[in-house]
C-alpha cells in the first residue's frame, strides 16, 4: 500500500495531472469506494470533456462523487459562473446521488482540486473550494498540511470540509500577519500591542530604535502608517508574483532576498530601488533614476522585465524619505512567512473560492489588524454579508431603472448566466445602459469590500449581456472608472481600497500595462462635510455671476457650469494616464482651476489663506463632493448617486465636531450624538431621486429612545428592507441591522429577523414580515419587534402592565461618544454622604437587587436641588409618579435575564433599575407576588430570549421594548395564584435574611405551575429545560 509523507504529496501537488497517479492516490489515500476501471464520460451539450471516476463513502456516512474534467480556455467549468449547471452534470441514474464531489480540473499548465458541497436540491446553492497545483515552484504547505490532518482524522465529510476551508487559512494568515507588523513597530518603538484577555493592550517591550523614531519625529501613527504602507506594498508584490509578473519565478521575492547582497539594508538598497525605479518608472527613464539615487545598475538589469505598473502605489511619498534600516533577520522572517502561502488574485466568492490568501485579505488586514482603526469605528463586514447587500442594491436599482419584470430583475442578479435567458431581447439594451450608468458610492468606503462587491455583481451581468467577444479587463476598467466612486477619512483605507482595485483588473490582464490612476476615483477626505470654516464649499466650481443691479449671484444656465465640464474632463484624462510627466501636468492643472474658483469666490483671505495650506483632494477636514465627484451631480437626467452603500462607522469620537454636524444635520442628531446616524441622512443628501440606499449599522435606531430623531427622519423615506441580524456579525459586541432604502415616498416593506441564527449564507431565503408602513406613519416611530405566541385569552405584558424606565437618568447634549460620561455630573448630583446635601433621597442601583432580593439599604444619596448643579447643556430626568407606588417590580437593567423582586418602600433609584406596575383595571386581578414568580420564571427567561439573545453578551441588558411584547394570560384561575403567591413568599422570607440561599426547589414549582397557566406541552417544557 503507498503511503503519503509531506514530500510524496509535495511532489504530487508539484507534478502535472496524472491520471493513473490520481487513481492510485483516490484508492489508498481516500478509500474510494468504487473506481471505474475506465473514466465514464459525462454525457452534456458541453465542449468540456467530463469523466466520473467513482465514488467514496465517507466514514460519517457521505456520499462523494468522483469526477475529472480537460478543459480549455475560457472552459465552462472553470467559471465560476454556472457551478449550479456543472452540478446537475453530476446527475446520473447510474451513478446515484451524492452529498458533495471531489472535482479535478485539469488544463494542461496546471490542475485545480475542487471540493463541491450543497449539491443536493434547489434551496441551497452549491459551494465549490479549490486547490490550483502543477507549479514546481510553490511549496503547497497548506495542501499537505490539510492532508495530513485528512490522513490521520479519516475521510469524514466534516474533515474534507475542514481540508478545504477558506476561512481558517485565511485567519491563520491574518494571525501571523499581525506578528510579523507587530516585529517592524516593536523594533522601531519598542512597544508591542498584546492581547490581555479580548482586549488588546499596548505594552513597552524594550527600547525604542533612536535612529528610527528621530527619522519620523517620534511620531508613532506615522510609524505605523509606514510599515503598514511597507507591508501592503510588499504583499501587492506577491500578489504580483502570483501572476508570474516578477522574474517569472512563482518564489521570487523569497529567492531575491535569499541571493541578496544587502540584507541588513533591504528596504533602502532593494525593496526602494524596486518600488519607486522599477514599479512606478517607465522602462526608458529607468536607468536616468538609477544613476541618479545611486542604486546598484546589477538590479535594473535583474528586473528589466518586471511591468512598470503607474497607479500610485509605487510613488514615492514624504513617508519614504527617512533612512530605514532593519536587521536581516525581520525580512528574512517576513519573506519566509509569505512562501508558506498561496497567493490568489482573483477575489474570491463566498461561495466559490481557491484555498488562498485572496485580495480580500488585505481589507481585513486593515480593518482588524490595525490598532487605531477602533477609535474611529471601523470594522470588517463578513464577505457574505457584503455579496447580499450589493446583491439588494442592484437588484432595487435595475427594478427602478428599468421596465423588466421584478422576478426576472432578481434572478438576473442573483444567477446572471441563467437569468438572462429570461430577459426578453427587446430589453436587454435599456439593462446594459442602466447596467454602464449607474453610479455607486461608499461614502465610508474603508478597503473597499462594498466597491468591490458591486464591481464584481456588475461585471457579471455586463459579461452575459456583452455576447461572445467581450474583454473582461476592459470592462472592469469601464466599470472603475465611469460606475465607481468612494472616500474615506482615513489615508490608510484610501490606500488599501486602490490596491484591491488594482488587483481585480491585474487579474484579467495576459501581459501587464499601465494601471489606472485612481487619486481622484476613490479619495481621502471627511465624507460628512463639504464646508471650512463656516463656508459651504458644495457650489466651489459653479459659475458665478455678480448682479449690479443687487449684488445677488446667480449661475450661469445657459453654460452650464463650464468649470464643473473642465474638471471633469482633467479628471477623466487624468484617470487613463501613464505617463509620469504628463500626470504632473495634469494634477497642476486641476489644482490651478480649483485655485482660481476659490479666488473667484471672494472668500474672506482669511479662510482662503487657511485653504491654500490644506490638500483639497486629500484631507481629513472635510470633501468636495460637488468638485471631485462633478460628473455624478452634473448629469442632465438626475443628480447624486444611484446607490449609496457601506457600513459606516459607528461610536467613534466627534466631539471635537458634534456643532458642526448638529449645524449640517440638525434633524439626525437632536438628541445623542453617534456618527452612523449623521451618514444616513448625509447618504440621502448625496443621492438622487429614486436611488437606493443601503447600509449596515447598528440596529439601535429601531428601537432605543436616543435615536427616535433618526427615526423620524428615516420613516419619510421609503423603506425597502430591514435585515436584523443581531450579534456575532462584528468583532465589536453590538447587535447590527442591514437598511435598504430608497429616496422616495414611504411604502410598505420587510423586515426580516436573523438574531437567532448565526450564519448568513442564506439571507435571501429568510422569511420576511411584511411591515405596514400607516402604522409606522401614524406612530411617527418603528416596532417591529412582533409579539410571541398571542392567542385568544393572551395579551402582552404591556397590555396588563406599566412597564418603565423611571430612574434617574442624568446625561449631556451636545457631545459624542468619547465624552458621554467624561465629566463630574454624576458627582455633583449624587453623594455617598448623605449629610453632603441639603435635601435629599437615598437612592437605589442595580448591584443592590437580584431575583427575588433587595437590598434594605443603600450607600448612594440623590440631591433633590440637583438643579442648582446643572450647567446650561446638562439634564437629569425620572418618575416621581412610579418611585411613589407601591407595591411595584423592579429589576436590573444589566442582566441576561430578568432578576425582579417587589419593592413595597416606595424607594427611589438610578436607570440601572427598571419598574412595572399594574394598571387600573388590573389592579384587583393580579397581585404583586404572582407577577414576581411570573417575571422570574424559566418561561418568560426562554421567551424573552427567543426575542432578543442577551446571554454571553460583555453587557446584556434587559430591553424593554422587548418586554412588553412577552405574552400574558389573562384568565388565571385563583387557585393557581395562590399557590404561586404561597411560594413567593417563602423565597422572599428566605432572601431576606440570605440572599445566596438555595430556593431552587420553590422555584421549579413556580416554574411547573407557570406552565400549566401557558398549556405547554411535555415537549416545549423540555426545551425550555434544556436551553437553562
Amino acid at each position: 500500500m503507498a503511503t503519503y509523507t509531506p514530500d510524496s504529496l509535495r511532489n504530487l501537488f508539484q507534478s502535472s495531472f496524472n491520471l493513473a497517479q490520481w487513481y492510485s492516490f483516490l484508492q489508498h489515500f481516500f478509500n474510494a469506494s468504487e473506481l471505474k476501471e475506465k473514466p465514464e464520460r459525462i454525457i452534456e451539450n458541453t465542449s468540456d470533456e467530463g469523466y466520473y471516476l467513482g465514488n467514496i463513502d465517507t466514514t460519517d456516512s457521505y456520499r462523494i462523487g468522483l469526477f475529472q474534467y480537460n478543459i480549455t480556455k475560457g472552459s465552462v467549468a472553470n467559471k465560476r459562473v454556472g457551478l449550479r449547471n456543472l452540478v446537475k452534470s453530476f446527475i446520473n441514474p447510474t451513478w446515484g446521488e451524492f452529498d458533495a464531489a471531489l472535482v479535478v480540473f485539469d488544463s494542461g499548465d496546471h490542475w485545480r482540486l475542487s471540493f463541491i458541497c450543497d449539491i443536493k436540491g434547489e434551496a441551497t446553492s452549491p459551494k465549490r473550494y479549490t486547490y490550483v497545483f502543477g507549479s514546481d515552484d510553490l511549496l503547497y504547505r497548506t495542501p499537505i498540511e490539510r492532508f495530513n490532518f485528512l490522513k490521520k482524522k479519516g475521510i469524514s465529510f466534516e474533515n474534507l470540509k475542514t481540508a478545504f476551508s477558506v476561512e481558517a487559512l485565511s485567519d491563520e494568515f491574518f494571525d501571523k500577519y499581525r506578528e510579523q507588523y507587530a516585529d517592524f513597530i516593536q523594533y522601531i518603538t519598542g512597544k508591542r500591542f498584546v492581547k490581555v484577555g479580548s482586549k488588546w493592550e499596548e505594552k513597552v517591550l524594550g527600547g525604542p530604535n533612536a535612529a528610527l523614531m528621530q527619522a519620523f519625529g517620534h511620531n508613532e501613527k506615522k510609524i505605523r502608517d509606514y510599515v503598514k504602507k511597507m507591508m501592503g506594498r510588499i504583499t501587492f508584490l506577491h500578489f504580483l508574483q502570483r501572476k508570474g509578473w516578477m522574474c517569472g519565478d512563482l518564489n521570487y521575492m523569497q529567492n531575491m532576498f535569499e541571493n541578496s547582497a544587502y540584507k541588513n539594508d533591504y528596504l533602502d538598497s532593494v525593496l526602494e530601488p524596486l518600488f519607486f525605479g522599477i514599479l512606478n518608472t517607465k522602462p526608458a527613464e529607468r536607468e536616468a533614476l538609477f544613476a541618479d539615487y545611486g542604486w546598484d545598475k546589477s538590479l535594473f538589469a535583474e528586473w528589466k522585465d518586471i511591468p512598470y505598473l503607474n497607479g500610485g502605489l509605487f510613488e514615492r511619498d514624504e513617508e519614504d524619505e527617512p533612512e530605514s534600516r532593519f536587521p536581516a533577520e525581520y525580512f528574512k522572517r517576513l519573506f519566509q512567512f509569505f512562501s508558506e502561502y498561496n497567493f490568489t488574485i482573483d477575489e474570491n466568492d463566498p461561495n466559490d473560492a481557491e484555498v488562498g490568501v485572496d485580495p480580500e485579505m488585505l481589507g481585513k488586514i486593515f480593518e482588524n489588524l490595525l490598532e487605531d482603526n477602533k477609535d474611529k469605528g471601523a470594522f470588517y463586514t463578513p464577505k457574505e454579508i457584503v455579496r447580499y447587500m450589493c446583491q439588494e442594491s442592484l437588484i432595487a436599482y435595475l427594478e427602478t431603472n428599468t421596465s423588466v419584470a421584478k422576478d426576472k430583475i432578481r434572478q438576473f442578479v442573483l444567477s446572471p448566466e441563467e437569468g438572462v435567458a429570461d430577459i426578453p431581447e427587446n430589453k436587454k439594451p435599456k439593462l446594459l445602459a442602466a447596467l454602464e450608468e449607474v453610479k455607486i458610492c461608499d461614502p465610508a468606503i474603508g478597503s473597499g469590500a462594498f466597491p468591490m462587491g458591486l464591481l464584481n455583481e456588475l461585471l457579471h451581468c455586463r459579461e452575459v449581456l456583452s455576447g461572445e467577444h467581450y474583454n473582461r479587463a476592459e470592462i472592469k476598467k469601464s466599470i472603475i472608472q465611469n460606475n465607481i466612486y468612494g472616500v474615506d477619512i482615513e489615508k490608510g483605507a484610501v490606500d488599501i481600497a486602490r490596491l484591491r482595485f488594482w488587483l481585480s483588473i491585474v487579474v484579467d490582464e495576459e501581459t501587464p500595462s499601465p494601471l489606472p490612476n485612481l487619486d481622484y476615483k476613490i479619495m481621502q477626505g471627511n465624507s460628512l462635510i463639504e464646508s471650512f470654516m463656516g463656508v459651504d464649499l458644495s457650489k466651489l466650481t459653479y459659475e458665478k455671476e455678480y448682479k449690479k443691479d443687487k449684488g445677488e449671484i446667480s449661475l450661469f444656465d445657459d453654460e452650464k457650469n463650464r468649470l464643473q465640464k473642465t474638471v471633469s474632463y482633467l479628471l477623466s484624462t487624468y484617470y487613463s494616464c501613464s505617463d509620469h510627466d504628463r500626470k504632473v501636468k495634469l494634477q497642476q492643472e486641476i489644482s490651478d482651476t480649483i485655485n482660481e474658483q476659490l479666488k473667484a469666490q471672494a472668500y474672506n483671505s482669511e479662510i482662503l489663506r487657511e485653504l491654500r495650506t490644506i490638500n483639497l483632494a486629500e484631507n481629513n477636514k472635510f470633501f468636495l463632493w460637488h468638485t471631485w465627484f462633478s460628473d455624478v451631480f452634473n448629469r442632465d437626467d438626475k443628480e447624486g448617486f444611484d446607490i449609496v452603500i457601506g457600513n459606516p462607522p459607528y461610536g467613534s469620537n466627534i466631539d471635537n465636531l458634534v456643532s458642526v454636524y448638529r449645524q449640517k444635520y440638525p434633524a439626525a442628531i437632536k438628541n445623542y450624538a453617534e456618527i452612523y446616524k449623521l451618514f444616513f441622512a448625509h447618504s440621502f443628501n448625496i443621492s438622487s431621486r429614486n436611488s437606493i440606499v443601503t447600509l449596515i449599522t447598528p440596529n439601535t435606531y429601531i428601537s432605543q429612545p436616543r435615536y427616535k430623531d433618526i427615526r423620524s427622519v428615516l420613516i419619510d423615506k421609503c423603506f425597502l428592507k430591514i435585515v436584523n441580524l443581531g450579534e456575532n456579525v462584528f468583532e465589536a459586541i453590538v447587535p447590527t441591522s442591514i437598511t435598504i432604502m430608497q429616496n422616495s415616498e414611504a411604502n410598505d416593506f420587510q423586515y426580516i429577523d436573523c438574531t437567532k441564527d448565526a450564519s448568513f449564507g442564506g439571507l435571501d431565503k429568510m422569511e420576511a414580515t411584511i411591515v405596514n408602513i400607516k402604522n409606522i406613519s401614524s406612530n411617527k416611530d418603528l416596532d417591529l419587534i412582533s409579539s410571541i405566541n398571542l392567542r385568544d385569552g393572551i395579551v402582552c405584558f404591556d397590555d396588563v402592565l406599566f412597564i418603565r424606565d423611571a430612574g434617574i437618568q442624568y446625561h449631556r447634549s451636545n457631545i459624542g461618544l468619547k465624552n458621554k460620561g467624561g465629566n463630574n455630573l454624576y458627582e455633583r448630583i449624587f453623594s455617598d454622604d448623605s449629610e453632603r446635601f441639603s435635601v435629599c433621597k437615598p437612592t437605589w442601583y442595580g448591584k443592590l437587587i437580584n431575583r427575588y432580593y433587595i437590598n434594605q439599604y443603600t450607600d448612594e444619596y440623590f440631591d433633590l436641588n440637583y438643579k442648582e448643579s446643572l450647567n446650561p447643556n446638562e439634564t437629569v430626568s425620572f418618575s416621581k409618579e412610579s418611585f411613589e407606588k407601591s407595591p411595584k417590580l423592579i429589576w436590573r437593567q444589566t442582566a441576561d435575564r430578568i432578576r425582579a423582586t417587589i419593592d413595597c418602600e416606595k424607594r427611589w433609584f438610578r436607570n440601572t433599575i427598571q419598574c412595572a406596575y399594574l394598571r387600573d383595571e388590573y389592579e384587583h386581578k393580579y397581585s404583586y407576588l404572582f407577577l414576581l414568580g411570573l417575571f422570574n420564571s424559566e418561561y418568560i427567561r426562554y421567551s424573552y430570549n427567543k426575542i432578543v439573545r442577551e446571554n454571553g453578551r460583555v453587557f446584556p441588558q434587559v430591553k424593554l421594548t422587548h418586554l412588553k411584547k412577552l405574552p400574558f394570560v389573562l384568565d388565571v384561575n385563583t387557585e393557581m395564584q395562590s399557590k404561586i403567591e404561597s411560594l413567593v413568599k417563602t423565597i422572599l422570607q428566605k432572601k431576606s435574611n440570605d440572599e445566596c440561599i438555595d430556593t431552587s426547589y420553590e422555584e421549579k414549582e413556580i416554574d411547573k405551575l407557570i406552565y400549566k397557566i401557558y398549556g405547554l406541552t411535555d415537549a416545549e417544557i423540555k426545551i425550555i429545560e434544556q436551553s437553562i
